[in-house]
């Protein structure tokens, strides 16, 4: 997905990106251990987005960094472990929109944009992780801003180009 600049004119997904990523998510969200959550379930959910795919080779550090954050690092993160009873039923409707992403990209052009609309559940996590954090007050004065951050540097057109390559 590199070559995608975003409206603050990063490249999407390098280097300088994910350091501005952090940067963001230290600012919304507050909590050290909580921005380890979200960095490592984003890092699982692309290694398993990449298995499903089969669209780009998979290191197999990434393999191996994902089965040691997931098996011991995420259940000993204090943030998860506070708050799994609220962040696990989440998680559970994110893979399930995951899934259905995956199911109506092959479909038709309507299913094409539902999966599109799909494939940004992330950002309800990260919304939800705010919330737990910061409170909803704040979730909603950033809620907009994590949305395009986050979304905005792939248009529609381009994702629905990119599934017929």
């Amino acid at each position: 997905m590199t070559g995608m600049i975003n409206k603050d004119g990063l490249e999407y997904d390098t280097d300088a990106w994910r350091e501005d990523r952090n940067r963001r998510l230290f600012r919304w969200v507050g909590d050290p251990n909580a921005v380890a959550f979200i960095l490592q379930f984003s890092d699982a959910t692309e290694l398993f987005d990449d298995l499903i795919d089969k669209d780009k080779p998979i290191e197999d550090e990434h393999v191996i960094r994902v089965l040691f954050s997931l098996l011991t690092e995420m259940p000993m993160n204090p943030f998860f472990d506070k708050n799994k009873g609220a962040i696990v039923p989440v998680i559970v409707t994110g893979i399930n929109a995951w899934l259905d992403a995956n199911v109506l990209e092959r479909g038709t052009r309507e299913n094409k944009v539902y999966s599109y609309v799909l494939r940004g559940w992330y950002c309800e996590l990260i919304l939800f992780v705010i919330y737990l954090t910061k409170g909803k007050h704040h979730m909603r004065s950033v809620s907009m801003e994590v949305r395009e951050y986050f979304t905005h540097h792939e248009t529609l057109e381009d994702y629905i180009e990119g599934l017929a390559k």
